[in-house]
């Protein structure tokens, strides 16, 4: 008798810690899902900003990207750092690639000052349209 109790008290403990570790275990399960989602939500959001993002200012990118590479190939092809560069360089202003560095160079930087010069109207215009906005609303 004394053993039968005995057993149905410890099947209950049994029972009511496998609730409990199974309320857990759930608990844990639904907090993994949960950040789960909020990782590819995340995810999702920073991919579709960064290719919205890109599709925008890609060509922009690609301006800026042939400027400081052209600067460069520039300073290395065509005046090198030395006597003989010094003295070569009047000959090599003259080669294709170098004609075609300097395009480069020119171009591109006339394009990213007509990027910031587009880019400093369209802060200027939402400002302004920013402003309208809430004198009209103050003004009611």
């Amino acid at each position: 008798m004394q053993r039968s109790k005995l057993q149905n008290e410890n099947e209950y403990c049994n029972e009511k810690q496998d609730k409990e570790l199974e309320k857990y275990v759930y608990t844990v399960e639904n907090f993994f899902k949960f950040y789960h989602e909020c990782g590819t939500y995340f995810f999702n959001l920073s991919y579709k900003t960064i290719k919205f993002i890109l599709k925008i200012t890609g060509i922009y990118l690609v301006w800026i990207l042939l400027h400081y590479g052209a600067s460069h190939l520039y300073i290395k092809m065509c005046v090198p750092s030395s006597i003989i560069g010094f003295l070569l360089s009047p000959f090599m202003t003259a080669t294709p690639h170098c004609q075609g560095l300097r395009w480069i160079v020119y171009n591109a930087a006339n394009m990213i000052n007509n990027m910031w010069i587009f880019f400093g109207a369209w802060i200027s215009s939402t400002i302004l349209i920013i402003n309208r906005d809430n004198i009209h609303d103050n003004s009611s």
